[in-house]
């Protein structure tokens, strides 16, 4: 991050006042222009923003290109809570530069399963390969457009290309696991982390250089979508019990949606999101199907994270699932939510309902304390800044966000909107 040249420049100066003058591609490289989808340089000819703008590139509607220029500023200044947080962000990408890329062919598949569906059964192989894929993508995505550095870039591309896109390796384009059920929550948690890590490197100019198809990778999630939303309307989500599958199954529609910049798509997840998305939400703030099961503290909060994450891509695309409220209730039924857990993400033995076989552990502490720094920058709550700083930051979402504290902290500090 605070890279230098010779004579001791930083190279965020060097950027901006190239930047200025139209030569920042020099500086940074070549790259394809700007969209809202989720590509875009911010002015820098390059995937890295350098300055805001009004149009600033959306990552799959998780972070844009103004959040990133803003947090990188905070960071350059060593600011709290910030800069923690980046120093993890980047050991962690440093350490994907060294992954060994794995895909749903690499690692058998059940009898009579073509290998490259994504296949779900007992030891879960595709599972594991998709979670560890997309941690690494995701890191070296977030490391890429906070530091430029391309060689970020060419490894989370490589990765891609190894899941998506090489007819030797590749998953074919599904929402669906081989029994063909809608209800693959291991693709719903794991294929949006790939999406936001495709969409932070998606103005590299280092796709050609690899060897990649960007408009391929493009194609494959228009498919995927597709095989998602096939299930809206169906009986497999009609009749079903909306819990955390359900909020996940929107999430992920959302996330790729955002990346094809699809506003029609949007729209359908959002409003599903709207119509059921709280079906289960308790007068006292509680998701009832989650807190009944035997793991009942831990469910609760995943479902509250997909629930947060979807209004979270909803807030990049001017549309306010944060504040929604629901019949005959003023409240956010968001913020209804976060409040109803929070007695709780710090204290377990307040909670009534189960924990599960392993109990209430610090890493579940800790993933619970992610979501809050999403509560605490649009509430800016004593309650939810008592969360995170009790649990200890920088903390860390494991499923799709990373170093939450990093990209999703104090945005009220941030001066972007």
């Amino acid at each position: 991050m605070t890279e230098r040249d010779a004579d001791g420049t930083r190279r965020r100066d060097l950027l901006r006042g190239a930047a200025s003058l139209g030569l920042a591609g020099v500086l940074a490289g070549c790259g394809s222009g700007s969209d809202r989808s989720g590509s875009g340089s911010g002015g820098s000819g390059s995937g890295v923003p350098t300055e805001s703008r009004d149009d600033p590139a959306v990552y799959a509607g998780f972070l844009d290109g103004n959040e990133v220029v803003a947090i990188r500023d905070r960071v350059e200044d060593d600011e709290r809570p910030w800069k923690a947080a980046y120093d993890a962000q980047i050991r962690d990408a440093d350490r994907a530069v060294t992954a060994t890329p794995s895909s749903v062919v690499d690692d058998g598949s059940p009898d009579g399963v073509d290998e490259h569906r994504f296949a779900t059964g007992e030891e879960r192989p595709d599972y594991r390969a998709a979670v560890e894929m997309g941690t690494w993508v995701r890191d070296l995505g977030i490391g890429y457009v906070f530091t430029g550095r391309e060689r970020f870039a060419r490894k989370a591309i490589r990765l891609l290309d190894h899941w998506f896109l090489d007819p030797e390796t590749r998953m074919y384009p599904s929402g669906r696991n081989f029994g063909e059920t809608y209800f693959s929550i291991e693709l719903h948690v794991t294929l949006p982390t790939l999406i936001y890590g495709a969409a932070l490197v998606r103005d590299s100019p280092r796709w050609s250089a690899v060897g990649a198809d960007r408009e391929a990778l493009r194609g494959w999630i228009e498919t995927y979508l597709a095989d998602l939303e096939d299930g809206r309307g169906k009986q497999r989500y009609t009749g079903a019990v909306k819990n955390n599958i359900y909020a996940w199954w929107i999430l992920a529609r959302a996330t790729a949606a955002a990346y094809l910049d699809d506003r029609d798509a949007l729209t359908r997840a959002f409003d599903d999101w709207r119509e059921h998305g709280f079906d289960q939400l308790e007068p006292n703030g509680l998701l009832r199907h989650e807190r009944q099961r035997v793991d009942g503290l831990e469910y609760s909060v995943y479902g509250l994270k997909a629930l947060a994450f979807t209004a979270e891509i909803a807030r990049h695309y001017d549309v306010d699932l944060y504040g929604h409220t629901l019949p005959d209730d003023d409240a956010s039924a968001l913020l209804r939510a976060f409040e109803g857990l929070c007695p709780y993400v710090t204290d377990a033995a307040e909670w009534e309902y189960g924990t599960g076989e392993n109990g209430y552990t610090d890493g579940d502490r800790t993933a619970a304390g992610s979501v809050y720094e999403l509560a605490h920058s649009r509430w800016d709550r004593p309650a939810f800044e008592g969360v995170v700083e009790s649990i200890g930051r920088p903390l860390y979402d494991r499923r799709i966000l990373g170093w939450t504290t990093l990209t999703h902290a104090d945005r009220f500090e941030l001066d972007v909107d």
